[in-house]
């Protein structure tokens, strides 16, 4: 998974992800409302398609879950990230079979070249 781009945890039991940022930029979050999966966005998905090689059917699906194709997602027009900020523990809903929430859209900071390195808890 590309954690410098939008995506969710997934597990396939009961599960949280625990983040917190001690030293450097601090991740951020996306509300669910303010965002699509990647894979719902007819250009993106016409591509995997075309890549996949196959039908818009079951093994599509089972394809974009096995390959963590399913867990990304885009900013909606005027979405507005929000910070995690410095030395606050979140604990994270994912997505599971049972969870109740939805799960929780985040991404890490972009790193530079030349940046000063993170110090962060994920558990």
């Amino acid at each position: 998974t590309d954690v410098f781009s939008f995506h969710v945890d997934s597990a396939p039991v009961e599960a949280y992800t625990w983040l917190c940022t001690y030293y450097g930029p601090p991740s951020e979050g996306l509300r669910n409302e303010e965002a699509i999966r990647r894979v719902d966005i007819p250009e993106t998905r016409n591509e995997l398609l075309q890549y996949f090689g196959g039908k818009d059917d079951a093994d599509f699906l089972s394809y974009l879950n096995e390959n963590c194709y399913d867990l990304h997602y885009s900013p909606l027009a005027g979405a507005r990230p929000y910070s995690f900020g410095l030395g606050c523990l979140w604990r994270i809903a994912i997505e599971h079979p049972e969870n109740p929430v939805p799960p929780c859209i985040h991404r890490a900071p972009l790193t530079l070249p030349g940046d000063s390195p993170r110090l962060l808890l994920i558990s």
